[in-house]
Formats: structure tokens, sequence, C-alpha cells
């Protein structure tokens, strides 16, 4: 995220950096404080953007949009958003290289509706691999043009490692559970955030009642039930 202007006590605390990709993928946390605001802007990437908690007002163009956990927001590359009347308001933010690049623009998919909102809970769920099941906030059909944003519900014991062929960053939203890639094991929380490459192995184990909740943003734009197995076997429920 670039060229904000926040107001008091506004913070950006920087979660994953463009270093990590050809084409920088990003993801901020954007911390408001009650009754603070901040307008922002970004000619480079596409924003696409997560209540974890707290209330506000979003501004984007001549829409208006009232914001509370589970709401997310999509803001194409080049056009200003804001936030007001905030609530110690905590957004995720993840910034998705607008179709400018060669390789961005090859991965653009081609849109109609734009739609600037939606909300956790409103969209169908679908299955996944294993039992897990996730809803899909945006994706082509709704106006992003390079990525898909979902957030995964796992249940206890979670899904087998696997890969995708997608560039993908990770943020756990409810619950708490154990990252599995490369050999060595991470306990996540709340806010925890990981990058996944394409063709990496890994898994998310959830050793409690509840279950995890994961939110994703990935590209290509696709399905985020395009799992494969170590030996590269489709993994149940693969639209792909």
């Amino acid at each position: 995220m670039s060229d904000a202007t926040a107001g008091p006590g506004v913070t950006v605390q920087p979660l994953i950096r463009p270093e990590y990709f050809a084409e920088p993928l990003t993801l901020d946390a954007l911390r408001i404080p009650e009754g603070a605001s901040g307008e922002m802007i970004d000619a480079g990437a596409d924003a696409l953007a997560y209540v974890l908690d707290g209330h506000g007002v979003l501004r984007v163009g001549a829409g208006r949009h009232d914001l509370a956990p589970g709401y997310a927001f999509q803001v194409h590359a080049g056009n200003t958003w804001s936030i007001a009347n905030a609530s110690a308001l905590t957004l995720l933010v993840f910034g998705v290289p607008a179709p400018v690049t060669p390789w961005a623009a090859r991965l653009a998919a081609p849109i109609s509706e734009v739609v600037d909102v939606a909300m956790l809970g409103a969209q169908a769920s679908n299955a996944a691999t294993g039992d897990r099941q996730y809803e899909v906030l945006f994706d082509r059909s709704r106006g992003s043009r390079g990525a898909t944003m979902f957030v995964g519900f796992i249940p206890t014991s979670g899904a087998p490692e696997h890969y995708h062929l997608y560039d993908e960053i990770c943020v756990i939203v409810r619950g708490s559970g154990t990252l599995h890639a490369g050999g060595r094991s991470q306990a996540l929380g709340v806010g925890s955030a990981f990058q996944v490459a394409p063709r990496f192995l890994h898994a998310l184990e959830n050793p409690n009642p509840e279950d995890l909740w994961v939110l994703g943003v990935f590209r290509p734009e696709g399905s985020a039930a395009a799992a494969y197995y170590p030996d590269g076997t489709p993994a149940p429920n693969n639209e792909d």
C-alpha cells in the first residue's frame, strides 16, 4: 500500500513485503483508532481489504459503505478510498499488481461488473481439499482483475499436505492452529500471516473443536479448490 495520507494515530504495519514475489503481492495491517480517518491511493496495485475488527465508513468513488468485522472491499489501482468515523478499525490490505506490466497483464482476468463491498456469509460456501469449506469474497465475477479473495473454514484436523499453482498470501482471522511446511511447524493465531509460493507443499492443522478461519488472496484468479497432493494427484473437489 502506498501514497497513504492518514490522520493522527493511524498506523500501517507491513506484514508481507514485495521481495517475496516477481511482481509484488503485499499485505499490510492498517489500524485506525477511534475517531481517526485515512485516505489512500495506490497507482500500481489493486487493493483487496478485509475488516478484522472495528467499524467505520468506506468511501470509494461516489459510494459510501458501512464496514464491520467480516466485511471486505476492493479498489482498483488509481482510485482513492478513505475511511471515516472509525471505531478502532483494523484492516488487512492486500496489494495486487495492476495489469500494467507484462506478467500482471497476462494474469489479469476479463471483468464486467465491479462489486465494491462483500460481506462474509452472504455468498455460498464451496467444498475444498479434504472436508474444508471456503467462501469466495472477490474474483473475476465480482470485478477482481488479477486475484481471488476467499475465507477457508478448516475443521478439526485440517487439510492434508498439498500444493497450489498460484502465489498466495494467507492470514488467520479466527481460531488457531499450526502451519506445516518445508519440514518445519509454526504455531498460528489471529493475525498470523504467511505466503505460499506455487508448488510449495504445506498443510494447516487445526487441533481445536472450533473451525480455523483463514483469509487468502491468490493469483492468478481462479478456484480456491484447485489443490494437488504431493504426487501431483488433484485433490478431491478440485474444480480445475
